[in-house]
């Protein structure tokens, strides 16, 4: 689950250097998506938030995930989906953000298919369920010093409320890339305002294929993108950073 895990190793040296470099305190990923960058941070205060509830339920429940079942069939998947499309409280939020995230094939969040045993193109047969399951297990003792918050990015800077000396990593939806769920109809324009108010008084980066004019590269890596199963294509990782200057898009 997270779709920074296969780009962490070259991005979070770069964020380290920051922090490091200018003594920050507090480090925040108004997007935390999988963790799979934070997990590897040093900080002396580490926020992940997320506008997912069901995602942010799950992480402040990880005790609980000994007691998932090591099997998640199709028809239980659909029973939690159901539930959750309802709105019947059957499952408590937690348990609901476990099946979607885990049992859903990418950790696309009861939209990317049911991923139980999946036979691949190689002849292996793949239990994502189990192996997502186990990556977050694995996870549990990096991520138990993290503050977990339910907020939308903007709340870092809303109503006067300013922040200084914080880094913030972003990965927001990337745009003209297909989104899915809670990602659909991102205002990436209001983004990248808020990217420039808040980077006046912290250091702001931010993972996307492209930027506007006033934000420079200080990173790129070509990488292989999952589609879906059977399909994978090229792509360019970027990191960003504001340079001071106007927009004029």
């Amino acid at each position: 689950m997270g779709s920074k895990s296969r780009i962490a190793k070259y991005i979070v040296p770069i964020i380290q250097k920051y922090i490091d470099e200018n003594n920050i305190e507090y480090y925040i990923e108004p997007f935390c998506g999988g963790l799979n960058v934070i997990d590897k941070i040093k900080c002396n205060h580490k926020i992940a938030a997320d506008k997912h509830k069901y995602l942010i339920a799950l992480f402040d429940n990880l005790d609980k995930i000994d007691s998932l079942p090591e099997f998640v069939t199709k028809e239980h998947y659909s029973e939690v989906r159901n539930s959750f499309n309802k709105r019947d409280r059957k499952f408590e939020d937690w348990y609901i953000g476990a099946i979607g995230f885990l049992a859903s094939y990418n950790g696309r969040f009861f939209d990317g298919g049911y991923a139980g045993l999946v036979d691949t193109k190689s002849g292996i047969t793949r239990n994502y369920y189990d192996e997502a399951k186990r990556n977050l297990l694995a996870q549990r003792d990096d991520i138990k010093n993290i503050s977990f918050i339910n907020y939308d990015y903007n709340f870092w800077y809303v109503n006067g409320v300013e922040y200084e000396n914080t880094l913030f990593y972003c990965d927001p939806p990337y745009q003209n890339v297909k989104q899915y769920g809670i990602s659909k109809n991102f205002n990436h324009d209001e983004f990248w305002k808020w990217c420039r108010k808040l980077s006046k008084k912290n250091i702001v980066l931010i993972s996307e294929q492209n930027a506007p004019q006033d934000f420079e590269c200080i990173w790129e890596q070509e990488v292989n993108r999952t589609i879906d199963n059977n399909k994978r294509v090229k792509a360019t990782e970027k990191l960003f950073k504001w340079n001071g200057g106007v927009s004029h898009e």
